[in-house]
């Protein structure tokens, strides 16, 4: 078993992760790794699809894999070319993103729930030469193309997924028998250059965007970890490959034996059961928001949660409470939570595989450094407060299109700046406290989400809370303000909220921007909390003060 534990280097200040060897050959490229498993066991299951109850076992997806690689070739993709993926999930979505990874074709997979100014923005950066979609966003998505096209002709090929209109190019007709499928030889398989592989929208949103650039290599050291796991994995989660924790899942079904579950629904908490229930799923990723629904859904009550080992939370800062209450229900069957942290920018950093600590998210990943710094950028030791700065053993591939940003992201030893506030305890332990973006100043004082959303998550009824700064009436400092979500039921008041945290905190920390409660806080498709879109909200409502709710300055 792994020695998992962080090693701190007092005399260069910085923390290090275990190093391992990787399980498969660094210099082979991720699509050559992945081809070779399919052939080894040609029966197995690696896909099953809950919506329609088909599966494909390793055989059917390489033969799918070959046939999208062929005939993409025989319609003039080629090596370098740029595809955008605009998808739920579905049956040959993951061929088809293996075929792009085999032929060398980066892709941009964006949320299939974008809407028109999203993907246009994200379009106009990528000038993709072929573009895949669903049948209910393809009007979306052709509107977003004629934005960023200097004309209709210039149209990129648009090829739609699950689609009965006769008047679209079908993605299946992709699929079709070529007669050249066991003489397979994509270019790629075998070429070991580091040439980016896909490239991940961290931000799809109208104004400032991040396009992530990911390697080939990337992917082959975050598989090392897996070999710990138990095996086979029944792997489930709502995420599609525009997230990567969709990704990833996407990926580690070649590493751990295991298959993947996959909707095309969006996050719905019967469904969820129902993995458990009819699959027997046992390892489930959520986001908080996602873990607290499911918790207090009526039919959590029945569901036999046995088959869970791992249910990893992550994507935003997650309770003690909300950890506390899924290790309740998984530890008289032997599974328990899993707290994870990572960016798309370097994979996974930190997680607390073998030991809950609370207030933390565990010691570093494999082949993971670590430092924290101050804003000078002067390196801090044990238990001090900075931003964390990572690295991994494969560079930061950059931020597609934008080399200001690529450049301002890393530091001049190669360490990422992750923009999060933490700090690494005696045992090695990852803390976070706040995004160095979403921490604001009252009157100079500097106040940090996290620790007022803390407080407020105690209080009974709350379900979910994002505390924002909203700048006073004279613009000239912002005041905290939390948006909050009750449990179905609650009774609870803004009066009482704001008597509870001001008995809590220090006078520049109380809530003179107000307390709001709203029916669901704005999230990204991956759960994340959309903090300007709060901020923008609670604006609205201090602009126009509605029943129970309290204002203050």
């Amino acid at each position: 078993m792994l020695n998992y534990r962080s090693v701190y280097d007092e005399a260069t200040r910085t923390w290090y992760g275990p190093t391992v060897k990787p399980l498969f050959n660094s210099e082979t490229s991720l699509g050559q790794i992945m081809f070779d498993v399919l052939n080894r066991s040609p029966d197995r299951v690696i896909q099953q699809d809950m919506d329609t109850g088909r599966s494909l076992t390793y055989a059917e997806f390489q033969t799918r894999w070959i046939r999208f690689a062929q005939n993409l070739a025989s319609i003039g993709v080629r090596k370098g070319d740029m595809v955008t993926l605009v998808n739920a999930n579905s049956e040959n979505l993951a061929p088809l993103a293996c075929a792009l990874l085999a032929i060398g074709v980066p892709f941009n997979p964006l949320a299939p729930s974008f809407n028109e100014d999203d993907m246009a923005n994200m379009l106009q950066t990528t000038n993709p030469k072929f573009v895949f979609c669903d049948a209910d966003n393809y009007e979306v998505v052709r509107r977003a193309l004629l934005r960023v096209v200097a004309n209709e002709d210039q149209l990129p090929p648009i090829y739609v997924f699950e689609c009965s209109r006769s008047d679209v190019k079908h993605a299946e007709d992709l699929l079709k028998e070529t007669g050249r499928e066991k003489s397979f030889v994509a270019p790629y398989l075998g070429d070991s250059s580091k040439t980016l592989a896909v490239i991940l929208c961290s931000s799809g949103t109208s104004g400032v965007h991040k396009g992530v650039k990911l390697r080939h290599s990337t992917f082959i050291r975050q598989t090392t970890f897996h070999r710990f796991s138990s095996i086979p994995v029944v792997n489930f989660s709502f995420s599609a490959i525009y997230w990567l924790t969709g990704f990833n899942a996407m990926v580690n079904a070649f590493f751990n034996g295991g298959y993947r579950v996959i909707t095309r629904n969006p996050f719905n908490e019967q469904q969820f059961f129902d993995a458990i229930e009819k699959y027997r799923a046992n390892v489930v990723f959520t986001p908080p928001a996602q873990a607290n629904a499911v918790l207090a859904h009526p039919r959590s009550k029945t569901v036999d949660f046995s088959s869970i080992r791992s249910w990893v939370v992550g994507g935003s800062p997650i309770p003690e409470q909300l950890r506390d209450r899924i290790d309740e229900l998984l530890a008289p069957t032997g599974g328990r939570s899993l707290n994870v942290f990572g960016s798309s920018e370097v994979g996974g950093i930190a997680l607390d595989w073998m030991k809950r600590k609370p207030g933390t998210v565990g010691p570093l990943m494999p082949n993971v450094k670590v430092r924290i710094v101050d804003e000078d950028g002067n390196r801090l030791g044990v238990g001090e407060h900075g931003e964390i700065l990572i690295k991994g053993v494969e560079d930061f591939g950059g931020y597609y299109g934008n080399e200001e940003a690529s450049k301002n992201a890393i530091d001049s030893d190669g360490f990422f700046r992750s923009g999060d506030v933490g700090y690494m305890d005696e045992e090695g332990f990852l803390s976070l406290i706040d995004r160095k973006k979403d921490i604001f100043k009252y009157r100079n004082f500097h106040v940090s989400p996290s620790d007022l959303e803390t407080i407020i998550l105690r209080i009974d009824g709350v379900q979910n809370v994002c505390v924002v700064g909203v700048p006073d009436a004279d613009g000239a400092t912002d005041l905290p303000a939390a948006a909050i979500v009750r449990h179905t039921g609650a009774v609870l008041d803004a009066t009482q909220v704001r008597t509870i945290v001001d008995g809590q905190v220090s006078d520049f920390k109380r809530l003179r921007g107000g307390v709001h409660f709203i029916e669901e806080l704005p999230k990204t498709e991956s759960g994340k909390v959309l903090r300007r879109k709060v901020t923008e909200m609670i604006a609205h409502l201090n602009q126009h003060p509605q029943h129970d709710t309290a204002d203050g300055v």
